[in-house]
């Protein structure tokens, strides 16, 4: 590990060395200068070879650019600088700070991951500290106050980069060596009072959970899991370690279920021995591809919405089709979410009350600007107030409201160490506007209703405003009625949000 974090060090000074020499001509230099985002790949890293075909020699000027290292790949990242955040947007007032008002009182360092546990959200990342009270790499938020896992992780680097639940146990996985005191390489369990390993855990790092068949399924840059050679990729049934087929020939970075598979998606070419770029499926027995994947970029987070797999990353094509960063698979096709992202992409995904949300490092969705996180109707992007002034790489529901967590030192322009809340409200005044148009119970939304009931279409952008008849259900037949009955017949009217 000290050798990766010396050849981290090594290839900045050498870039450093090869810009600084392309610059070199002293009669020609520009010194205006070019922004170095002209001169960035798609997935963020500096590109010599472009900077030498453009000709160009003069001073590269790196203002609305930062430089970061990859957590996961060592590498430089050249990361665009937020849109500067505006006081008078009116949805700022919803991004709430109590969880991490300062440095003092929030956590103080990066956030890598979130779940919720016992009802408590769980927050993991390379932070030593959460709410003063010292907390290596994990800590919990009971709504009110912070709390510490024990003595945390330990190791040369306790960071945790993934949290899942599995037979009523946390899971935790990273780069660690120790949960509590006791050796775990990359993952443990809590039981709610003590850390366990799970045997002799994994040899590597673990970026990835989540449950299949029964099983707790653990993806990373790890070649054995106990003393099975699993190529990135295992299951654990409580008492030992599986291999699934011949696991990746690439890292694993993010795990879901979809139509009863196992969903896998990373920065790999072949699963089982199967061609498979950056995404595949696992029936129980085997692996399969999803279409032709994505281009020569990676997935960074899965999630599903509305019956689609929803897949985020670096990529800039799925299945042939152009979809920047982002893409839906609806069994068969790949679509495009709108126009997607810019910049390096998505990181972290999840959906609350029908609408997806995504974090990550760009600021623009669907050519709306974004800072660094935004929402998905199902039609189109939506920023949430003026967003981040850094990375979101985690994302989770706790309470019913979206929880954010990165490497931001603030959210909607208030001071929000590394987590903030998402708190407006999804339904707003009244039930049954539909359609999302401000209307109430008129004819578009019962036009909507029955698209959406009996074609599959697109769903509400809340799921209680589609609750019409306030049952607790919502796009149902019920509801329609509800709706009918009002607009024809001067039934009810529908209730208020609550």
């Amino acid at each position: 590990m000290y050798l990766k974090r010396l050849s981290v060090s090594l290839t900045i000074a050498i870039w450093a060395v090869a810009i600084t020499s392309l610059l070199a001509n002293d009669e020609s230099v520009d010194f205006k200068g070019k922004s170095m985002s002209e001169f960035v790949s798609p997935d963020g890293r500096i590109d010599l070879d472009a900077v030498r075909k453009s000709g160009y020699q003069g001073a590269l000027d790196l203002k609305g650019v930062n430089v970061r290292i990859d957590p996961v790949t060592g590498e430089p990242l050249v990361q665009t600088a937020p849109l500067p955040a505006s006081a008078s947007d009116p949805d700022d007032i919803y991004w709430d700070n109590s969880i991490s008002p300062s440095l003092s009182e929030g956590v103080n360092n990066n956030v890598r991951a979130l779940t919720v546990y016992d009802n408590k959200l769980i927050v993991g990342g390379d932070f030593t500290s959460a709410g003063g009270v010292a907390a290596n790499g994990i800590a919990s938020w009971d709504g009110s106050s912070w709390s510490a896992l024990g003595t945390g992780m330990g190791g040369a680097f306790p960071w945790v980069y993934a949290l899942a639940v599995y037979d009523n146990k946390l899971i935790a996985g990273g780069e660690f060596n120790y949960a509590g005191g006791v050796a775990a390489n990359g993952i443990a369990s809590w039981d709610g009072s003590s850390w366990s390993a799970l045997w002799l855990g994994i040899y590597g790092n673990a970026y990835a959970l989540t449950v299949y068949n029964n099983k707790l399924i653990a993806g990373g840059g790890f070649l054995y899991a106990g003393v099975l050679v699993t190529n990135n990729i295992a299951s654990w049934d409580g008492f030992s370690w599986s291999t699934l087929g011949t696991g990746m020939n690439g890292s694993v970075h993010a795990l879901t279920v979809y139509g009863n598979k196992l969903i896998a998606g990373g920065y790999f070419t072949s699963a089982g021995g199967v061609s498979a770029n950056n995404i595949a499926s696992w029936d129980g027995s085997s692996w399969s591809a999803l279409g032709t994947g994505m281009n020569n970029n990676g997935v960074s987070a899965l999630t599903v919405q509305d019956n689609k797999l929803i897949a985020g990353g670096t990529f800039a094509s799925a299945g042939g089709v152009a979809a920047n960063k982002i893409a839906s698979w609806d069994g068969s096709f790949w679509s495009a979410l709108g126009t997607g992202m810019n910049n390096n992409g998505v990181s972290a995904l999840t959906v609350q009350d029908n609408k997806l949300i995504a974090g990550g490092d760009f600021n623009s969705a669907g050519g709306v600007a974004a800072n660094f996180i935004a929402s998905w109707n199902g039609t189109s992007w939506s920023a949430l107030g003026s967003g981040m002034n850094g990375g979101v790489s985690s994302l989770t529901v706790y309470d019913n409201k979206p929880i954010a967590g990165g490497y931001f030192t603030t959210a909607g322009g208030k001071v929000s160490a590394y987590l903030a809340r998402w708190t407006k409200p999804c339904c707003e005044g009244i039930r049954g506007d539909v359609n999302g148009d401000g209307a109430d119970a008129e004819m578009l939304d019962l036009n909507y209703l029955v698209d959406r009931i009996f074609r599959n279409g697109p769903p509400a952008g809340c799921r209680n405003e589609a609750d019409v008849n306030s049952d607790g259900t919502s796009a149902n037949i019920v509801d329609l009625n509800f709706l009918v009955n009002r607009i024809f017949r001067g039934g009810a009217a529908p209730g208020a949000c609550i």
